[in-house]
């Protein structure tokens, strides 16, 4: 136990931060397997009691999850969870569609720019083969919309920022709720803007990244009547 009395916290507590600390430090990753609870207790220096306390803790927090038999893995998304919100509990009447609309007017301007600031070939090249299809999807509303989905999720990767790709399964959904709206209602300046937000990142415009994504999700709003 000499390794969990320096804090206030409880023991189960201190043993599950311990634990993450002992995960990174021998690079586990994602849908790795970690140490059976007696191995887990010698290295720890703890109590098996202690050691289940903290797993439940790390299950709870979506970073570890139990297959019964085979032990314990490493969630392959640490810390995302369905509705990290709580969205789903939101009492009806909320137009959540209209927030996520001012939530994206707020963040994917500034996704844009650094998207332009950081993207490399290898970002320009898929955002261009999404590109590709997403031009020629208007007459299938499934494909365009996950061609559109899609989209926004390769402008969060060429950010390279840690943090905005762990936010971004966040923003996604109401991405997804805001498409679900406006996915029937392409026109030949909706798909212009994404052009033109496409072009801006690839030539590193942040600038015209940011006021063209400013524009692009407006003109949405627009044909919603928002």
């Amino acid at each position: 136990m000499e390794n969990f009395v320096n804090s206030n916290a409880p023991i189960s507590n201190q043993v599950a931060d311990y634990l993450i600390d002992w995960v990174k430090k021998n690079g586990l990753k994602p849908g790795d397997k970690i140490p059976p609870e007696l191995e887990l207790v010698q290295i720890l220096n703890t109590g098996r009691s202690s050691v289940r306390e903290a797993i439940a803790i790390l299950k709870s927090r979506n970073i570890v999850e139990v297959h019964r038999g085979c032990g314990t893995y490493l969630c392959t998304s640490p810390g995302q969870v369905d509705d990290p919100l709580g969205l789903n509990f939101v009492q009806e009447g909320a137009d959540l569609a209209s927030d996520w609309g001012i939530v994206r007017l707020i963040i994917e301007p500034s996704i844009a720019e650094l998207a332009a600031v950081k993207c490399t070939n290898e970002d320009a090249a898929e955002l261009l083969e999404c590109w590709e299809v997403l031009s020629h999807s208007y007459d299938d509303n499934t494909k365009h919309y996950e061609a559109d989905t899609k989209f926004h999720e390769i402008l969060a990767n060429a950010t390279h920022n840690v943090v905005i790709k762990k936010l971004f399964p966040i923003i996604q959904e109401g991405i997804r709720q805001f498409l679900s709206e406006t996915s029937s209602l392409h026109t030949d300046e909706t798909s212009r803007l994404h052009y033109e937000v496409m072009k801006a990142v690839i030539t590193h415009d942040a600038a015209k990244a940011r006021e063209t994504m400013q524009l692009l999700i407006c003109t949405n709003q627009d044909l919603l009547g928002w």
